[in-house]
């Protein structure tokens, strides 16, 4: 057994498990944010309230661009609170998983400084999993409808 990997890195995280969407960012792994998940995904950050910015509604229609501005804004923030993190992580993860390479980067930096700051075995996992999916290229995703 790899000592690095959690003991159930071997398998990911299906969207149907009772986890939140817009903690997704933290927990499933890409090959498991199939159209579907996508969808829901997307669903739940339009039904999220707003974060203040004016991409918000930009970055929940999986604009990239929009989606890394609102990100970067609340990651510089002096207190990073879940209730901001999650909504802009949540529209990164839903660009990286359209294959965005810009949004799977930021995704997986976060993702690995979670994981030193918690010593945190699966972020580091999935912060490799989605390093590995952007090497990967673009042929394992799918697009949401209204794009």
């Amino acid at each position: 057994m790899n000592s690095t990997a959690p003991p159930d890195a071997g398998r990911p995280r299906t969207p149907v498990e009772p986890v939140p969407p817009l903690t997704w960012w933290r927990v499933l792994a890409p090959m498991v944010l199939d159209l579907d998940a996508q969808r829901r995904l997307r669903a739940a950050l339009l039904d999220t309230p707003p974060l203040p910015s004016s991409d918000w509604g930009a970055a929940c229609r999986a604009d990239p661009t929009a989606a890394i501005g609102v990100a970067i804004n609340v990651l510089a923030e002096g207190t990073i609170l879940p209730e901001r993190l999650d909504p802009a992580m949540s529209a990164i993860l839903l660009c990286a998983a359209l294959g965005d390479p810009a949004c799977i980067d930021l995704l997986a930096h976060v993702l690995g400084r979670r994981a030193r700051r918690r010593a945190d075995l699966g972020a580091l996992w999935l912060a490799r999993a989605w390093r590995s999916a952007a090497r990967r290229g673009p042929d394992r995703v799918t697009a949401v409808s209204g794009r």
